[in-house]
């Protein structure tokens, strides 16, 4: 008899890594920008390197979705003595471990990105809201894109193996699986530059997905960092 796993635990960043929320914050977005020309200069750098690094993982996983989601349709049209659940853990349990793969190599370099120690020296982080830059609007859209693309994928492949449960007791590990990369990528940029995640809530609330991305950033506790900053206003929209 198959003894069903544990559910896995999803990634949280430790509450001692909410900054003091007095120090040097502005969340006013259209206040003045308090950084220095450095700052900024950092800052830039670090939004195109992300914005590569995610539109990397963009167009390598995309595609891994789109064929998950494909091998699941596929099998709602057959009838059902015809539906070979066995040959569909075939199919899509390869796809998913490629996607982790890509997303876990993705989260590495974003951490490996991090250019003064950010994600690790609290003193130092910048977390100020600003006038979002063209370079982080270009690594809001990319993330939106990452979220919606794999985040949209789990949630909707979970949903739609309800109807297949020999297929979801083998495929539903891997897909929390999945999610946990996709968690902390999104939490690791949250952190480098707090202002990215406020253009991508904006983004998904005008399309009715920023559910999707609140749970994502409460799973990984940045919620908690973002209110204790001010720069919640997107996290309170109903």
């Amino acid at each position: 008899m198959d003894v069903p796993a544990p559910p896995r635990q999803q990634p949280s960043f430790d509450q001692d890594d909410i900054p003091n929320p007095g120090a040097d914050t502005n969340a006013d977005a259209g206040g003045k920008d308090e950084r220095t020309e450095q700052d900024k200069e950092t800052d830039r750098k670090l939004a195109e390197r992300l914005s590569r690094l995610i539109e990397d993982a963009n167009a390598k996983c995309t595609p891994l979705c789109k064929m998950i989601r494909k091998h699941i349709e596929n099998m709602e049209t057959q009838k059902e003595e015809d539906r070979d659940e066995g040959e569909l853990v075939k199919n899509i349990k390869p796809l998913i471990e490629q996607a982790e793969k890509i997303l876990s190599e993705t989260n590495g370099a974003v951490r490996g990105a991090d250019p003064d120690n950010r994600l690790s020296n609290k003193a130092k982080r910048n977390m100020q809201d600003h006038k979002a830059t063209p370079e982080e609007q270009r690594l809001a859209e990319a993330l939106k894109v990452l979220v919606e693309e794999v985040g949209g994928t789990i949630e909707w492949a979970k949903d739609k193996l309800d109807a297949f449960p020999k297929a979801k007791r083998d495929l539903g590990p891997l897909l929390d699986a999945l999610g946990q990369p996709l968690t902390q990528i999104v939490g690791g940029v949250g952190l480098l530059l707090a202002g990215v995640l406020n253009l991508v809530g904006r983004l998904f609330s005008g399309l009715g997905l920023d559910s999707l991305l609140k749970g994502i950033v409460a799973a990984t506790g940045l919620d908690k960092i973002y209110r204790s900053l001010g720069l919640d206003k997107w996290l309170n929209a109903k």
